[in-house]
């Protein structure tokens, strides 16, 4: 069985370390097959990985193109599985969950819901994924084991409810913002390679599950980080929609 972890960030939005340092420690220090960087309203990082794999072409790990993308309210949507050319800006923030679905699979993509329910993370809820399935908006998975701190605990909640409701594949992802919580949640699929998830997928034979316990990540690198997701990533962000100005009336 292959193993991916298909919810990790960078530094290129509020992740901690480097897409080389991020494939450098999935290659030799996980056992994952398949890893998606998927940056917070940017794919800078995912372009980036896939530049990573196409200069070792010896490595093991394989990588998905992804983006995280804040659609109304700053709700979350993950998408993957995009077709070269592949996208090379963000996708549009704080639309529709239904119009960020439906733009998703027009570009050739496939849109999974990251940490459902979760109160602490800008998040689909119950009554709002409802809603998307009965609307038949294409939902191809739910994270039903994200472990980040903030929606570790709901995995038993989200796996009833996706039984009892939704029925849709469930993937297990880290939402690692640091290196050492890669591949703490982990989505299981027969095969090894992008093309063999993609269609257990499609055909419902993913599996989600926990990885080994995460290296503890201290108090002080907590607050790094979201001192960089609260401020440094926003005035990042800003500026560069500001500097196009700047040059346009200089």
């Amino acid at each position: 069985m292959g193993l991916a972890d298909l919810h990790i960030h960078t530094t290129h939005s509020d992740g901690m370390a480097s897409v080389e340092a991020v494939l450098d420690y999935a290659e030799y220090h996980t056992a994952l097959d398949v890893v998606a960087i998927a940056d917070h309203d940017q794919v800078r990082g995912a372009l980036a990985a896939l530049d990573w794999v196409a200069a070792r072409p010896s490595a093991r790990l394989e990588v998905v193109f992804g983006t995280e993308i804040s659609a109304s309210w700053g709700r979350h949507l993950l998408a993957y599985f995009f077709e070269p050319p592949f996208p090379t800006k963000p996708f549009p923030r704080h639309r529709s969950l239904g119009y960020t679905a439906a733009l998703v699979h027009d570009h050739g993509g496939i849109v999974v819901i990251p940490h459902p329910l979760c109160r602490w993370t800008p998040s689909v809820g119950q009554r709002a994924l409802t809603r998307l399935l009965a609307q038949a908006v294409p939902i191809a998975g739910i994270e039903a084991c994200n472990a980040s701190v903030a929606a570790r605990g709901l995995a038993p909640r989200i796996r009833r409810l996706n039984d009892e409701h939704w029925r849709l594949p469930e993937l297990g992802s880290s939402d690692a913002h640091h290196l050492a919580q890669i591949g703490s949640g982990l989505t299981e699929f027969p095969g090894a390679t992008p093309a063999d998830l993609a269609d257990a997928l499609r055909a419902g034979t993913v599996r989600a599950r926990w990885g080994e316990a995460a290296a503890a990540v201290g108090v002080r690198d907590h607050a790094r980080q979201a001192f960089r997701a609260l401020a440094v990533k926003p005035l990042r962000e800003l500026k560069e929609v500001l500097t196009p100005a700047r040059q346009r009336r200089g």
